[in-house]
């Protein structure tokens, strides 16, 4: 991208009203022909960019694909991140994420188009299609006790919940931090710390969204278990648009972690929870049972009713529908 069109996205994503081909020559101290080529090219690029006469040119809605300048545009409004660094492929933006915070001593993000080597919790892969989803990790830099760290997912968990909840209505979260709809995973995320045995000083969260995903795009096996908002919704999702929204509910969240206690947002989180009145499998290291979640603790545990009649206490299960 020139710095002429990057300079008219700019103008045009920070206003709030139609901006004429005049005012963009004048503010950007070019000629009106040197505009209208750089809008041509910005259409071509896959910006849908309208014109009314009298009025000016609007941005209606970004390309597909992730563009850095617009996602560090993006991140200008953040008091969290203000730094994002975009690839068109990785092996994992989690690896990416480790080598480049060696070098980074503020927040920032990673963004992929495709990951060859996504990856859950418990080593699961994850399918990273271009186009169809956010894979991302991003890295923080608190300075907080280890014990603290116990319900770092649950608020992560609850911001990924509100920012799905705007696109649909009864979305779930499967305890401690996968993101549900219909019964179906939608999203989910891994976090890495570093540290030592008394302070964590960085956490690396992955974070993997199915946006667009197509059913037929999932491997066979997962065609009957996965889902994307779109699937659900019946809308194409505009991505810059849902990472705007997340990056919002993630720096909220995530000052909510470090500033309060699970307790403050336990009923939000329950809201969302689909654990409750149902019988499913946890599994807990060597440890598997068979029950009803009964309710969640002020520390985020979680207390279930096994199929023997006793109460056991979940930290971190794997739980099977």
């Amino acid at each position: 991208m020139s710095k002429y069109e990057y300079d008219i996205v700019k103008v045009l994503y920070r206003s709030a009203s139609a901006v004429s081909g005049q005012k963009l020559a004048e503010q950007l101290n070019i000629s009106r022909t040197a505009v209208w080529k750089a809008i041509d090219a910005l259409k071509e690029k896959g910006y849908h960019i309208t014109s009314v006469s009298n009025k000016g040119y609007t941005l209606i809605q970004f390309p597909k694909r992730w563009d850095a300048h617009l996602i560090n545009l993006i991140l200008e409004d953040s008091q969290l991140f203000h730094k994002g660094f975009i690839y068109e492929s990785l092996t994992s933006t989690q690896d990416e994420a480790e080598k480049l915070a060696l070098n980074e001593s503020d927040p920032f993000i990673v963004l992929s188009e495709v990951q060859t080597d996504g990856r859950g919790r418990f080593r699961r892969n994850w399918s990273s299609l271009p186009d169809t989803g956010l894979w991302m990790s991003v890295v923080l830099k608190p300075d907080i006790a280890l014990h603290k760290l116990t319900t770092f997912n649950l608020f992560i968990a609850l911001a990924l919940a509100e920012t799905m909840h705007h696109y649909y209505e009864d979305v779930n979260i499967k305890w401690p931090n996968d993101i549900f709809i219909n019964d179906k995973k939608l999203s989910g995320f891994l976090t890495e710390i570093k540290g030592n045995q008394d302070q964590i000083n960085q956490i690396i969260c992955g974070i993997g969204i199915n946006l667009n995903t197509e059913v037929k795009q999932f491997p066979e096996a997962l065609q009957q278990t996965a889902t994307s908002l779109s699937v659900e919704t019946g809308l194409y999702i505009d991505r810059y648009q849902f990472f705007k929204l997340l990056i919002c509910n993630l720096e909220k969240y995530y000052n909510k972690f470090l500033h309060s206690e699970f307790k403050d947002v336990k009923s939000d989180y329950e809201r969302y929870a689909l654990m409750f009145d149902r019988t499913l499998k946890y599994t807990e290291g060597n440890n598997v049972v068979y029950g009803k979640a009964t309710s969640m603790n002020e520390n985020g545990t979680l207390n279930v009713m096994g199929e023997d009649g006793k109460t056991y206490r979940f930290i971190s299960a794997d739980i099977e529908l």
